[in-house]
């Protein structure tokens, strides 16, 4: 396989960065509200706030998320996922210059990988209306078919950059500087420094601030 030939990839974050919001919540709250199972959401919106008030990090947060999901049948997630993409893309929440970079790419053939904190049923929409090549994120334990809340694997912070390379390692002689990387917030640069091409959506004051002083490319929403 020569260099013109080997695969090259687009890792993308996906909250706020290819969507304008978080899918951990957006979903969320469209589930528990649609599926009738409020009281769910207020323990859930509790223990968080509650969390969130001692301190707890962003680790510790997002494993206590998803003990939200405990006992739903993962069917019925995966099938409200697909109506809840349909209002999700009706409403406009992509982003339309990650979403049109990315369709560019893909027409030069680099292949979109998308990378999230956020897990499989809600990203699954996502990864077909793009037509990924492949998604990189949390993954939640199942038992009998329902979600256990139990994380499996949690894809935050630098966890992001372990995977991303490890996806990189299973073509032989990937060159990641031949890559590029979409990403929103602080959280990412360990991704986006990993990479050849990476670009910023400026939502967090101090990413931006990183891709002004590396000259990394910053993308804003009336980009075309």
């Amino acid at each position: 396989m020569t260099l013109a030939t080997r695969p090259r990839f687009a890792f993308t974050d996906v909250d706020h960065t290819l969507l304008r919001v978080s899918t951990l919540h957006h979903f969320g709250e469209y589930f528990f509200e649609t599926t009738r199972r409020g009281e769910v959401l207020a323990g859930h919106r509790t223990r968080m706030r509650l969390l969130a008030e001692t301190g707890a990090d962003r680790a510790t947060l997002n494993e206590s998320y998803y003990l939200l999901w405990a006992d739903i049948p993962v069917r019925e997630v995966d099938a409200a996922a697909v109506v809840w993409h349909d209002e999700l893309r009706a409403a406009g929440l992509y982003r339309t210059s990650v979403l049109t970079r990315l369709r560019a790419l893909r027409a030069e053939g680099v292949e979109t990988v998308l990378v999230s904190g956020s897990f499989r049923a809600c990203l699954r929409p996502i990864e077909e209306e793009l037509g990924c090549a492949a998604v990189l994120c949390t993954e939640l334990e199942q038992a009998d078919g329902v979600f256990t809340g139990k994380v499996l694997r949690s894809l935050i912070g630098p966890a992001k950059r372990t995977e991303v390379e490890a996806f990189a390692a299973g073509y032989p002689g990937h060159d990641l500087a031949r890559d590029y990387g979409f990403g929103d917030h602080i959280s990412d640069v360990a991704v986006l420094e990993s990479v050849g091409h990476p670009t910023v959506i400026p939502v967090d004051p101090a990413l931006e601030s990183v891709a002004r002083e590396r000259g990394w490319e910053i993308l804003r929403d009336d980009q075309r």
